[in-house]
């Protein structure tokens, strides 16, 4: 059965104490790292997710980013669902446009290792030697939410990315919904809150799954509450540490 990285999703499309310190800063900063802890129907630890930017570099002749994520389980999840997932994403620091992803997902006794190539040049994906066709300026899910966030945009917006898994190519809306105001454990922020409109998902969050971001209302645009209804349940991200990088 078809299915995605259950914890990593958040960081997908899935925090800061002053927001005077982001004004400065929008789009990817090289050292920046997100730790959110992840609860389960609002009363079980489910575990943690990391966002990184781990750094620079040239993949096949572009100038690149390299990001990683990484989602694990708590230890009182673990004991009926095990859950390690990494995913390692290189896209080009001008266009965003994806090169690699990469990602090995452990999730009880599923097991799923995949790295997918892009060439931009081409409009090509290739995956298990199986090359797609794909629309311009493609993306992979998590390139896709960095690049959201160095976009201006207001209440009433829709924002449409090109986005490829290697199996197939299709365009993400994500809908800009309204301001609100935030409390997690990082901080209280004023925030913009979106959805990204789930089109053929694949496993646990398929079409009657829901997703919702809190986004601060500044130039960076930095993730600090994520929310998900789900065939399993409803999952909750909130920022618990970071680093802003730079």
């Amino acid at each position: 059965m078809r299915r995605c990285g259950i914890l990593s999703i958040f960081v997908i499309f899935i925090m800061l104490f002053a927001q005077s310190s982001f004004a400065e800063q929008k789009g990817v900063i090289v050292g920046e790292k997100l730790v959110f802890s992840l609860a389960w129907t609002n009363v079980l630890e489910a575990g943690t997710t990391i966002m990184e930017v781990a750094g620079e570099e040239v993949f096949f002749g572009h100038d690149v980013y390299h990001t990683i994520t990484i989602s694990k389980s708590s230890p009182a999840f673990s004991s009926f669902f095990y859950v390690y997932d990494r995913i390692d994403c290189y896209f080009d620091k001008e266009t965003f446009a994806s090169l690699k992803y990469e990602k090995h997902l452990r999730e009880g006794n599923y097991k799923n290792d995949a790295v997918i190539y892009y060439d931009p040049d081409r409009q090509i994906a290739v995956r298990e030697e199986k090359i797609l066709k794909t629309l311009p300026n493609t993306m992979d899910v998590l390139t896709a939410f960095y690049y959201l966030r160095t976009l201006d945009f207001e209440p009433g917006d829709v924002i449409h990315i090109n986005h490829s898994d290697g199996k197939r190519s299709k365009e993400i809306d994500v809908k800009i919904l309204k301001r609100e105001k935030v409390t997690v454990p990082a901080g209280t922020f004023n925030c913009i809150k979106i959805e990204p409109i789930l089109k053929e998902t694949e496993g646990i969050f398929r079409q009657e799954g829901r997703l919702w971001f809190w986004l601060t209302d500044d130039e960076r645009h930095m993730p600090v509450l994520m929310k998900s209804s789900i065939v399993i349940g409803d999952i909750t991200a909130k920022l618990v540490s970071y680093t802003t990088g730079g």
